[in-house]
């Protein structure tokens, strides 16, 4: 009975993380542990804060690039996996942290608070830096809850962006403030000044001539974000529902190779 308490204690403080911005200054693990060869280069955004990023590029020459945007958990070595998966079906990867985050710049960061416009422009500042310093005109963009509707809002405004996948993403500023009460009881602060053009619901209901694909990933059980949800997002041309996993935060880690083999084919469309 102890056992089921203290269980089910840690999925509720699991699912209420999930639910907030929560950044970790600290890697808990870094890419050399499992013998990957990458590069920590610091991307400096058009506000002038400096972002920690790691480029990864394959054995074999290919002008194919993701970027990795995260799901404001933790910092970006919570994906090294991710990564790892999309090095190996040829992919190069670039990862960065959010300002707050890592080894980026230091910025306050509110737990009551949704989502920075700040992280659109370091998005965006990876994208550049991309282009500037490897002459990549085209890319890929992959995002997990927070960083999967900042990856829609960025790339759906980019004429660079090729396929989108997006990972259990929120869909409106006001929407996600209105579930949070109802759902979780809790209040959370919207960002003033926060462009619609950058809103998912918003940002992908127009047409996109450059974008050749974007998937949509969600948990047929999260109680905040799911399929239903992702009818707002008019731009999709694929959609997993991921049934067994009890969350966004588990959709990659549910069946990891059902996972990959479609995220695979999709960007092999």
């Amino acid at each position: 009975m102890k056992l089921k308490l203290i269980a089910a204690v840690t999925a509720i403080f699991i699912s209420q993380l999930a639910l907030a911005l929560n950044p970790s200054k600290e890697y808990k693990i870094k890419p050399e542990k499992y013998g990957m060869t990458y590069k920590e280069e610091k991307v400096t955004t058009k506000d002038g804060a400096s972002l920690n990023a790691w480029f990864f590029e394959t054995s074999k020459k290919t002008t194919n690039w993701v970027i990795i945007s995260g799901s404001g958990d933790g910092n970006m070595a919570d994906n090294i996996e991710i990564c790892g998966q999309f090095l190996s079906a040829g992919w190069n990867v670039a990862m960065y942290d959010y300002r707050g985050y890592g080894a980026s710049s230091e910025f306050s960061i509110d737990p009551d608070t949704y989502i920075y416009p700040q992280f659109l422009n370091d998005l965006n500042a990876v994208a550049d830096y991309l282009r500037k310093s490897r002459a990549i005109t085209k890319f890929d963009l992959y995002g997990q809850n927070i960083g999967a509707g900042i990856s829609l809002g960025v790339g759906c405004n980019r004429s660079e962006t090729r396929k989108i996948i997006a990972d259990g993403s929120w869909t409106g500023l006001e929407l996600m403030k209105k579930k949070m009460k109802e759902k979780k009881g809790k209040e959370v602060i919207i960002p003033f000044g926060y462009d619609k053009n950058y809103e998912p619901m918003y940002a992908c209901d127009r047409s996109r001539p450059n974008l050749k694909g974007v998937m949509l990933i969600v948990s047929a059980q999260d109680e905040m974000i799911n399929p239903a949800d992702m009818k707002l997002l008019k731009c999709q041309t694929s959609l997993y529902v991921v049934t067994a996993s009890p969350s966004n935060a588990d959709n990659f880690s549910t069946d990891k190779n059902v996972y990959f083999e479609k995220v695979s084919k999709f960007l092999n469309q």
